[in-house]
């Protein structure tokens, strides 16, 4: 009984520790500018997912949606769906592109798997705050944002899988 305890402790603190790191790199900058800078929040709910176990980054990404969504009152449900839905995303691409985290983290895997998780978050989060009118319709802008966050979640991808394989993949955390 006492193992299962600490199993579920160290979910919690990892999930809260993660939560505060994403929420952290997001307060700081103003939106749309943070939708540029997304590497933090890839790298915790990537790091979530191999560290926790499946839905790990989803975990993450309710938590840290939570807190992020309170800073920023305007945007309400966005905030937290979006942040939930990235999650997901991440979780379900690291699945998707069989990303283990029994053993040696294949690099190429994990970028592919952020990347993709990137781009169709960057392709939805456009659709849906354009069609509503929550934002203007730049195509520059927007175009910016893709590429932007096609390059931090391949970056992500890359730190992540080298993160794991070096220091916490030994590790008894």
């Amino acid at each position: 009984m006492v193992g299962f305890g600490r199993r579920v402790s160290r979910k919690i603190s990892l999930i809260a520790l993660f939560s505060i790191i994403v929420f952290l790199s997001k307060i700081w900058l103003p939106s749309p500018i943070d939708k540029f800078l997304i590497f933090i929040q890839a790298l915790c709910y990537a790091l979530a997912n191999l560290l926790i176990g499946r839905f790990g980054g989803t975990i993450t990404g309710m938590v840290s949606g939570l807190m992020i969504q309170f800073w920023r009152p305007a945007f309400i449900p966005f905030t937290f769906l979006f942040a939930v839905f990235y999650g997901l995303l991440i979780d379900l691409s690291i699945l998707i592109f069989k990303v283990r985290s029994s053993s040696n983290v294949p690099t190429l895997k994990m970028i592919y798997a952020l990347s993709t998780a990137s781009i169709i978050l960057g392709v939805v989060s456009m659709y849906v705050t354009v069609s509503l009118g929550v934002m203007p319709p730049i195509p520059l802008l927007y175009l910016a944002i893709l590429i932007g966050g096609t390059l931090n979640g391949a970056l992500a991808g890359y730190i992540a899988s080298q993160i794991w394989n070096r220091y916490l993949l030994k590790k008894k955390l």
